[in-house]
């Protein structure tokens, strides 16, 4: 392997692209000073990975590129290039030739390449690997490197001799492991921390992991016993509905039954009353008999005028029929009134009709009186012919009249007043009746506005029942979700206050501090506190502080530096670590100055970090030390805004974390939230069990709200029930009350329409009183009254046979209205079809009417009757038939009397029967609510069943009947089901995750323990590797170091012509880390240090050096850069022959101004600067070269 060429292109002073070539033995590159030949070492050691532009002679990396002249322009990059022959792969490259490229731009982007291919500076490291080239071997030697060797350390002298002893390949391996073994242990302790953390994590929530599973063993056991005790209420209250349906179908026939008996027991009793009705019309009807027999018998007994005044009975009777009758058309009047609404020719009709019944009335009543006249002239007729025929009787009749008369008037005197009597009686049974029947209808009207009222209240509460219930349920669920927060907010502060009781996020060193602290009062003595617990920060502020504080959050607070000391030492002692500490003593203040703060009150900014924190007062210096130059704004923008404005003078902090440093370098981006935040930890506990509390006292008040909603609820159901009692209470009143109002009105009409035909009778008999009275005043004794009576019969006949005829015309017109009312009455009954009410009524109305004309007729034959019975009275005796008569219809009287009680004692059965049938219903009803409140209730038993396995463990019947075990016992489980609940409440708060999370921790801790064992075992390995690099090392080192010595001492005597000299290690036994001391005797002076030498016995040692090293390994190539300049001639002469017998094995490039080193030289390049700034590289005579040299060399002496 041979160095072939270098190719420059702008670099440094090379603007223009230069090629040096370079051939075997020595090759010496000349020029004056400052015409650039040193940059020639300076490209070959940059191209070979040197990074530091000091040693380059710059001030950065962008100082190598050519950076133009007056007439020239800087370039934009430089680039050089190396070219190793190759073919006997001294290097580890397949190929026969090397090129080793390096180009750098302006803008800072620098690439490697190899053989023109994009590589990576590690691979060219790799390739020059243990080969003595590079930017640190001993391939490139100038005067700094020899002054390095001279001037350095023992220490720093050693590492030449390690590159020259080959073990550098061995130091960096080791160094790798070492690097290794540090990252394994700080692995190995990190992993260490967390397995200890994670154990200490898992012995509890093996416990919670344990209670867990002994709950879900217990839940799994009460959901077994409860689905059970679910399916078995479930069904026994299924059941008992059944039976309370069987025992309500059972009530509801047994009602329905009852009621078809009261209305057939009520049709009888209507049947009895209309019988008993009969009894009493024929009662009547014979009483009429027995009257008119009495009439005949005392007729046949002379009492004729008994007979008369039983004829003007039955003429009373026929007035009150026709009184009857009148009132019956008034009744259809009103009916038919009633229906006026209907059609128009409905109306119109109904108007006919009333004026034809007026005209009817009109000429009843003319028709009736000429009735009256013609009787009444007839009668005066009779009379005058009978006083004709019996003049002589006259006398006599006339007194007889006068005593019947008086007898009659006697007799309507007596009559009316007992029906004066009878109206009085009957007036005040009408006032009882009429207040009986206000005071019931009052009481049914109040009842009615109770029941109205009733049903309101029950309806109203029946709403806020559901109302209670939903809100019940919704108040629960909230209850629920309260108690959920609580638990959530609960777990989380127990694991904060785990955390911050275990230091959890703290360093592993910190933490044991901590811990000790805890029980070593000494400890604690030392130190105020750890950093995040002496500040208090607003939660806005927490993420900027704890960002802009960074890892000093976990700093430990000392009062002063023996504090600290004495902390490091402990850690030290017991191997916890490594931890920061800051003296209160010794920190200084950081600010922002007064410039700076100005600029900060802008719009944004919430001001210095220091400020915004709350701290105590005696860590005031330590808190300015990290804060005091630290400012936060809100957002980033903002931020880059105001460190353009300082300048970049301090540290800004956004409060999402992002973070503008005074470099210039911006730190950003998402930031994940940890449990472990120690600024914020505290405050969140704090705040936790604010909520916490907050969150009970809501719960207490919620379920205090619950109990007074569900005793609301109770009471509300409650009192809904009484209230569904009472309704149907009021309900049955209501309707007994109805009951008794119609039966009590019915009762008052009949008494008033008694009153009203008494009053009638009382109105006519006082009439006929005084139409007697009047009679009698008429009556007297005349002599001449046969003359009178002819005169008046005549007049009599001539009046009857007038009224006789305008009786014939009324009856005609009678007819004839009677005609058209009946036309438009049948008319009127078919338009009315559709009102059966109404037809029924008139109907009953028009048969009343026809009975009572049928009454009248047969009154009137009665009386014809009457009247020929006088007449044939008068022509014999039949006493003796009448009285048998008379008995016979008593007998029948009799009979139809005691049929008469009969059935009134059946009508007082049947209303005991109805009372007592009422009352049954009554209780059948009370039976039927009863049931129905019972089936509500277990409907609802059944609702809310159905609703709590539900919610408890989301299952319905069905589903549940799949856990139905046949051998349950409802007797054995439901205290089983307590005890366990108890047990279940025993266990108190359950982590039901703690079994899943126990075993993920499980598995988490097994693996990181297999890694740890893995670590462990790195750790042996690596130690191994060390220490067997350490061996290697040290044996090679030691051998190699000898050999150089011995060259040194050959090498040293032959520079010097004498002398001696050696090379000493500074600590014997320590071969792996001991310093090179170098001991010198040049001829003629004692053994000494090295530094005690003169300036070119000092370099012409370094030489030696080097020649001893060059020795033990021949390099391919070497570069000297005027490592001969401190030399005087004789030595350069000594330098030169020794080069030239080295040249044999390794290609030297040497820059020099010397003339020995340029006269053994094989080839001679010389370096100008024709342009002023601008290098460049041309061959030379060796004869021109010395000329140039000897000028140089006087220029200097002479400037000496």
């Amino acid at each position: 392997m041979y160095f072939k060429q270098i190719q420059i292109a702008g670099f440094k002073s090379f603007a223009d692209k230069t090629e040096i070539k370079f051939d075997d033995g020595v090759t010496a590159i000349v020029g004056p000073n400052g015409c650039g030949k040193s940059n020639v070492s300076d490209a070959i050691r940059w191209v070979l990975g040197e990074q530091s532009s000091k040693m380059l002679r710059g001030t950065t990396m962008q100082d190598v590129i050519f950076n133009g002249t007056e007439k020239r322009k800087s370039l934009s990059y430089c680039e050089v290039t190396l070219t190793f022959n190759n073919q006997d792969r001294f290097f580890n490259f397949d190929y026969d030739e090397l090129a080793i490229t390096r180009k750098l731009y302006r803008s800072g982007e620098s690439e490697y390449l190899l053989n023109r291919n994009p590589c990576r500076l590690k691979d060219i490291v790799n390739i020059l690997y243990d080969s003595g080239i590079g930017k640190d071997g001993y391939s490139i030697i100038g005067q700094g490197k020899v002054e390095e060797i001279i001037s350095s350390k023992p220490e720093n002298r050693r590492a030449i001799f390690e590159e020259a002893a080959g073990i550098a390949g061995y130091k960096s391996r080791k160094v790798e492991a070492e690097r290794k073994l540090d990252r394994t242990r700080e692995n190995l302790t990190r992993l260490r921390d967390i397995i200890g953390e994670i154990d200490r994590q898992l012995g509890p929530l093996r416990k919670q992991a344990e209670v867990a599973k002994k709950f879900l063993e217990l839940k799994g056991v009460l959901k077994d016993l409860e689905v059970n005790a679910y399916l078995y209420q479930f069904d026994h209250a299924s059941a008992t509905k059944e039976q309370i349906n069987v025992k309500l179908n059972a009530i509801l026939e047994e009602l329905s039954l009852r009621q078809t008996e009261l209305v057939t027991l009520n049709a009888k009793y209507s049947d009895n009353m209309e019988q008993v009705a009969n009894l009493d019309k024929k009662m009547n009807e014979l009483h009429e008999e027995i009257l008119a027999l009495t009439v005949n018998i005392e007729k046949q007994a002379g009492e004729t005028k008994l007979i008369r005044e039983r004829i003007n009975h039955i003429n009373e009777q026929n007035d009150k029929i026709e009184l009857e009758i009148l009132n019956s058309e008034n009744t259809i009047k009103k009916l038919t009134a009633e229906k006026e609404y209907k059609e128009n020719r409905t109306q119109e009709l109904k108007e006919n009709l009333k004026a034809l019944n007026l005209t009817q009335e009109e000429i009843s009543r003319d028709y009736l009186k000429i009735v009256d006249e013609i009787t009444k002239t007839e009668n005066e007729a009779e009379e005058s012919q009978q006083s004709i025929i019996n003049e002589l009787d006259k006398l006599s009749d006339i007194k007889s009249d006068i005593s019947r008369f008086e007898a009659q008037r006697d007799l309507l005197k007596t009559n009316l007043s007992q029906n004066k009597e009878k109206l009085s009686s009957l007036e005040v049974r009408r006032k009882e009746q009429e207040t009986s029947y206000n005071s019931s209808k009052e009481a049914y009207e109040k009842l009615n506005k109770t029941k109205q009222e009733v049903s309101k209240a029950y309806a109203e509460k029946k709403f806020r029942v559901d109302s209670l219930i939903s809100e019940i349920s919704d108040e629960e669920q909230e209850k629920h979700n309260i108690s959920a927060r609580i638990q959530v907010y609960e777990n989380r502060r127990k694991l904060l206050s785990d955390m911050q009781a275990e230091y959890e996020g703290y360093a592993y060193a910190v933490k044991k501090l901590l811990k000790e602290a805890e029980k070593n009062s000494g400890i604690k003595s030392r130190m105020v506190g750890v950093l995040a617990s002496q500040i208090k920060v607003p939660e806005k502020f927490e993420t900027a502080i704890e960002v802009a504080l960074g890892n000093a959050v976990q700093n430990i607070i000392t009062f002063d530096e023996n504090g600290a000391k004495d902390l490091i030492n402990f850690l030290k002692q017991n191997s916890f670590g490594r931890a920061t500490f800051l003296p209160i003593s010794s920190m200084k203040p950081r600010r922002i100055s007064p410039e700076d703060r100005r600029a900060i009150l802008s719009q944004g900014s919430f001001g210095v970090a220091s400020e915004i924190i709350s701290f105590s007062p005696e860590i005031q210096n330590v808190i300015e030390n990290l804060l005091g130059a630290t400012v936060i704004v809100d957002t980033l923008e903002t931020a880059v805004k105001l460190a353009k404005n300082t300048r970049f003078s301090f540290k800004i902090v956004t409060l999402d974390g992002d973070i503008v440093n005074p470099t210039g370098s911006m730190t950003g981006g998402s930031k994940k939230a940890e449990a472990s935040n120690l600024i914020s930890r505290e405050r969140e506990i704090g705040t936790l069990g604010t909520e916490i509390e907050k969150c009970k006292q809501e719960l207490v008040k919620k379920a205090e709200y619950i109990k007074n909603l569900t005793e609301e609820l109770f009471n509300t159901k409650k009192l809904v029930g009484e209230l569904e009692t009472k309704k149907s209470d009021v309900e049955v009143e209501e309707a007994k009350e109805r009951e008794k109002a119609e039966a009590l009105g019915l009762i008052l009409t009949q008494l008033n329409n008694e009153k009203l035909s008494l009053e009638s009778d009382i109105e006519k008999l006082t009439s006929q009183i005084d139409y007697l009275e009047s009679e009698l005043s008429g009556k007297s004794i005349d002599t001449n009254f046969k003359g009178k009576v002819s005169e008046n019969q005549q007049e009599s006949k001539n009046k009857a046979n007038a009224l006789k005829e305008q009786r014939e015309k009324l009856n005609s017109d009678l007819t004839t209205v009677r005609v058209k009312i009946a036309s438009i009455e049948a008319e009127i009954t078919s338009l009315e079809s559709d009102l059966n009410r109404i037809k029924l009524q008139i109907s009953e109305t028009l048969q009343a009417e026809n009975t009572n004309r049928a009454e009248l007729e047969k009154n009137k034959t009665l009386v014809e009757e009457a009247e020929a019975m006088i007449k044939a009275q008068i022509e014999a005796n039949t006493s003796v038939e009448a009285k048998a008569k008379l008995d016979s219809i008593k007998q029948e009287q009799e009979d139809i009397e005691n049929r008469k009680t009969n059935l009134q004692s059946e009508l007082k059965v049947f209303e005991e029967k109805r009372t007592v049938l009422l009352d049954e219903l009554s209780k059948i009803n009370e039976k039927k609510y009863n049931q129905e409140m019972l089936l509500s209730k277990v409907d609802s038993d059944l609702e809310q069943m159905q609703e709590r396995i539900f919610e408890e463990y989301s299952l319905t019947y069905q589903t549940c009947l799949e856990f139905k075990r046949p051998d349950f016992n409802i007797e054995e489980g439901m205290p089983e089901i307590s005890r366990i609940k108890k047990e279940i409440q025993k266990l108190g708060y359950v982590n039901v995750n703690a079994i899943e999370d126990s075993k993920t921790l499980l598995e988490r801790y097994e693996e990181l323990s297999t890694q740890e064992a893995d670590l462990s075992k790195a750790e042996e390995d690596l130690n191994q590797i060390i220490s067997e690099l350490s061996t290697e090392m040290a044996t090679r080192f030691e051998t190699q170091f000898n050999k150089i010595n011995e060259n040194f001492k050959t090498t040293f005597r032959e520079l010097f012509g004498g002398g001696n000299a050696r090379l000493e290690l500074t600590e014997a036994d320590n071969l792996l880390e001991a310093g090179v001391d170098i001991v010198a005797e040049p001829p003629g002076k004692k053994l000494q240090n090295i530094t005690l030498l003169s300036g070119g016995e000092k370099a012409l040692t370094a030489i030696a050096i080097l020649f001893a090293i060059l020795k033990l390994k021949p390099m391919p190539f070497c570069l000297l850069d005027e490592i001969e300049a401190a030399l005087d001639e004789a030595n350069v002469e000594r330098f030169a022959q020794y080069l030239k017998r080295f040249s044999k094995v390794t290609q030297f490039i040497v820059i020099t101004h010397r003339k020995p080193t340029m006269e053994l030289a094989d080839s001679l390049y010389g370096v100008t600067m024709e342009e002023k700034g601008v290098s460049k590289m041309v061959s030379v005579k060796l004869s021109e070269a010395v000329k140039n040299v000897k000028g140089q060399e006087e220029l200097s002496s002479g400037a000496v």
